[in-house]
């Protein structure tokens, strides 16, 4: 709704002042930073020792800290989980007491061991030397130290690797393990002589001890406890340089070729990180480890950064443009850790968006930076959709969101850590101008160093940067929950163009709504200029001079994170104007309005014929145009789904992208651009999943020749043919694609398969799919995946969910703790679900299965299941 008559009374500044978020962002003080252990005992060095063996299911360590009390104790609480303390020694470094004997109190629930002396007497302020002789486990998932396994020329092999963020630093040694508590970390590693051993830092000596060896590092500079790392097995490995700084790439046996195009990516974007941050990379070495299997995504250990293999590796004879993709992006994500997060470390999980959010948006950069053509700033538009999707609902959170628990610490590492964190900066950016952000940023690194830090430390730099107040606008997008529309209208008058603009929360659900009030800096173009704006209060007016046939176009650039309604009219001539904009103002209207679509403000009537408008598209990122459309076609699929409606909306987007696929073909041509291969793969895949004939039946052609070995299937379209002959498959050439899976040998392919496994129509075949996971054929990262995998197409969700329910013990074993995986599997198992019902019952089975702590993993689901139903019972047909 938009009002004629813009007004500014005495109550609406109070509603803004309100609103608005108040208070400073602290710095950056280590005695208040929030966290379980004491501030009075802080450790500075620990010496660490392990003898490990990838065979064996157990460990033994050794931890050797260096402590000062500032003040007289009785006891020394630190963390520690699934180890089992044999000898606990304090000894005063100074005082020439005698060292003393400390027994071990465990409490499961916080992960800690209260370690009290013997002789019960308290132990003085002074510095001290804690030795800890433990055991410990291997793990079968990523949490702690765990075990890889994998098979070379046909015989099984482990590999031992390390994931200590966010708490797990504590299953592998006795740790103060929150991120305040920086120290230097000096590791040894004894194991079988057949093993290589890599950590942190460069060997510093190795010693044969008959059949094992002991491998002894350089000491760490300062860090926090979970960005130490290890890794023990048999590896290939492709040595680089970049300057002085010394690179490997580790892989399992016949793989180092794989690792070619990574290590061109880390020469690529370790000078341009140093030349930005005017900072050098601090370690002599940098290793990359290729898990082959168990791990998911990536973590940026210091000096040794380990990837699932899909996250690392490229063939170009099995790969897609879509991995190559995949690489850059996540080795620049990673490498941008070793500034943010690494040598600047965020002072709790509280401000974990610093570390992550700056290693999204530094990514970001560096990848455009390189491959200009890739479009990244009309890609981003789509994780960035998704990211705003969840923070429309009232499921959604903060940035910045206050007091977390550590049982739920990955609720945080989410799309709105990441994503919307790493666009807020992005916009920030363009507020300030590129060099003084680029100024103040490298301010920040320059004075925190080695140190922790927080938002306050942040914006005072940037402010010093600025020379304006960054901390009052910047605080409205970290410590508020969601995001604003922007309600827009304009006039010409006498000559003078007049923009009015209103500001509310963009809710997707009624529980959303609320007064919030953003300080927004947004760019307008018009008649060929920028104006800069800052939007401070709920409705303003904005007047320049000059006025021309053409709407002034709020966010054309893409960067602002808020979504952009016009008045009607204006709409209207927008969409008139729509293939003459620029790509980027093409992409922001097509997304602004499906999301409008989706709460209720724009019908879908109006979307489709904004769609119809995509094929007068030409030139430049016409490819992610249509890919986006695609997004939203099959968000609507899944409105839809198990509905009489839905075959009626495949038929339309059938009818939409069917003569894109026949213009390009299915056969890659020589000189094509990598985003036409992109375009291809995904209509291929989405074509198949809409139940297009043409396209299932040659998706069986060319899946058969493959599997026969007659014509292998081109990198480019090998996921997405593999998927469109899962989703048609037979019992015969599904039971291919299982085998397939089983044998694979390595990452990549397994994810490939397991996707075309899980895609079948065929329920009695995806009753097969969902018992493969529990047969224990499959790395527990794969299995535990695949309930999620056949639930998100929507045909067998409620299948999918009820095998989670029925078995969700074994899944939980499966899954582990990382990223919070065991509060995923019932949410992901009811990711197809689209009825008001369904979400309610998501809501009650989580907390019988995962307790509170899965409370907010299954509200954001629900809140996405509700969207559907509601958007359902609103646009009853499509």
């Amino acid at each position: 709704m938009f009002q004629k008559k813009w007004i500014q009374s005495a109550v609406l500044l109070a509603a803004v002042l309100m609103a608005t978020v108040a208070g400073a962002q602290a710095r950056f003080d280590f005695k208040s930073t929030p966290g379980l252990l004491s501030k009075d005992i802080r450790p500075s060095h620990y010496r660490l020792h392990f003898d490990l063996d990838p065979a064996s299911d157990e460990f033994s360590g050794r931890a050797t800290i260096s402590l000062k009390f500032n003040r007289a104790s009785p006891d020394i609480t630190l963390h520690a989980d699934d180890l089992e303390a044999t000898q606990v020694i304090l000894a005063a470094d100074e005082s020439g007491r005698a060292a003393r004997t400390l027994r071990v109190e465990k409490n499961p629930t916080t992960q800690t061991w209260r370690l009290i002396p013997q002789d019960g007497r308290s132990i003085p302020a002074g510095r001290y030397t804690l030795t800890l002789q433990y055991s410990g486990r291997v793990h079968k998932t990523d949490a702690g130290l765990y075990r890889a396994p994998y098979k070379y020329q046909g015989q099984s092999r482990n590999m031992l690797a390390t994931q200590l963020e966010a708490v797990f630093a504590r299953k592998l040694f006795p740790a103060f393990d929150e991120p305040a508590f920086r120290s230097v970390f000096e590791v040894s590693i004894k194991a079988p002589s057949a093993y290589d051993v890599y950590a942190n830092m460069p060997v510093r000596s190795i010693q044969d001890q008959g059949v094992q060896r002991l491998h002894t590092f350089w000491s760490t500079p300062s860090m926090p406890s979970y960005l130490v790392a290890l890794t023990v097995g048999q590896f290939d490995t492709l040595q680089g340089q970049s300057g002085r700084v010394s690179l490997r790439i580790l892989t399992a046996p016949g793989k180092q070729a794989q690792a070619a195009y990574a290590m061109e990516v880390t020469q690529k974007i370790l000078p341009f990180y140093k030349s930005y941050f005017g900072i050098d990379y601090a370690l002599p070495k940098l290793d990359q480890l290729a898990v082959p299997s168990t791990r998911g995504g990536a973590m940026e250990d210091w000096g040794l950064i380990s990837y699932a293999e899909t996250s690392l590796l490229f063939d170009p004879n099995n790969s897609a443009v879509r991995r190559r993709r995949q690489v850059f992006s996540t080795v620049a994500h990673e490498v941008a850790h070793q500034w943010f997060g690494n040598l600047v470390t965020a002072a709790s999980w509280e401000e974990i968006w610093l570390n992550e959010a700056f290693a999204t948006w530094m990514a970001e950069k560096a990848t455009d930076h390189f491959n200009p053509e890739w479009q990244v700033p009309l890609r981003r538009r789509q994780p960035i959709d998704q990211a705003m999707t969840k923070d429309a609902s009232s499921a959604t959170r903060s940035i910045r969101s206050g007091a977390i628990e550590e049982d739920r610490v990955f609720d945080v590492f989410d799309e709105i850590t990441y994503t919307k964190g790493g666009a807020v900066l992005s916009m920030i950016e363009g507020w300030l101008g590129p060099e003084v952000f680029q100024k103040g940023l490298a301010a920040y690194m320059q004075h925190r160093r080695f140190s922790n830090a927080t938002a306050g430390d942040l914006w005072f730099h940037m402010g010093q940067a600025a020379g304006r107040d960054v901390t009052r606008v910047a605080r409205s997008w970290t410590d508020q929950k969601g995001f604003p529309v922007l309600q827009v209208n304009a006039r010409c008058e006498a000559g003078r163009t007049r923009l009015q603009v209103q500001q509310q929360r963009f809710a997707s659900d009624a529980q959303a709504v609320d007064n919030s009030v953003w300080q927004i800096p947004f760019i307008v173009s018009h008649n060929g200029k920028a104006h800069r704006l800052v939007l401070t209060q709920p409705r303003q007016e904005f007047v320049w001079s000059g006025c021309s046939q053409s709407q002034p176009l709020v966010n054309a650039g893409g960067q602002g994170f808020y979504r952009v309604q016009y008045a009607p009219e204006m709409y209207a001539a927008i969409v008139q104007e729509f293939t003459s904009l620029s790509p980027t103002a093409r992409i922001t209207l097509l997304s602004d309005s499906f999301a409008l679509v989706q709460t209720g403000q724009l019908t879908l009537s109006s979307y489709w014929n904004l769609l119809a408008q995509l094929s007068a598209v030409k030139g430049a990122g016409r490819a992610t145009l249509l890919d986006l459309a695609r997004n939203s076609l099959n968000f609507l699929d899944a409105v839809y789904a198990q509905t009489p409606a839905q075959a009626a909306l495949r038929l339309r987007a059938r009818q939409l992208l069917v003569p894109e696929l026949k213009a390009l073909g299915w056969s890659v041509k020589a000189g094509e651009s990598s985003e036409t291969q992109l375009l291809r793969s995904g209509l291929i895949g989405s074509l198949g999943q809409w139940g297009d004939e043409a396209v299932l039946i040659q998706a069986e052609s060319l899946f058969n020749q493959h599997a026969d070995g007659k014509h292998p299937l081109q990198p480019e379209i090998r996921d997405a043919v593999m998927h469109s002959a899962g989703v048609g498959a037979d019992a015969a050439n599904h039971a291919r694609l299982i085998q397939l899976l089983i044998s694979a040998n390595s990452e990549e392919d397994r994810w490939r398969y397991a996707e075309a496994v899980a895609a079948v129509k065929d329920p009695a075949l995806a009753r097969q799919a969902l018992e493969l996971s529990l047969r224990g054929v499959l790395p527990n990262n794969v299995a535990s995946r695949i309930p999620h995998m056949v639930s998100e197409k929507g045909t067998h969700s409620a299948m999918a969910y009820q095998f989670v329910m029925d078995h969700f013990a074994a899944f939980a074993e499966l899954s582990g703790e990382m990223f919070g995986a065991s509060s995923w599997l019932v949410p992901g198992a009811a990711s197809g679900f689209n009825t008001e019902e369904q979400a309610s019952q998501l809501l009650a089975d989580q907390k019988q299965k995962a307790g509170d702590k899965g409370a907010k993993t299954a509200a954001q689901v629900a809140a996405q299941i509700s969207l559907r139903a509601v958007l359902r019972k609103r646009e009853p047909s499509p």
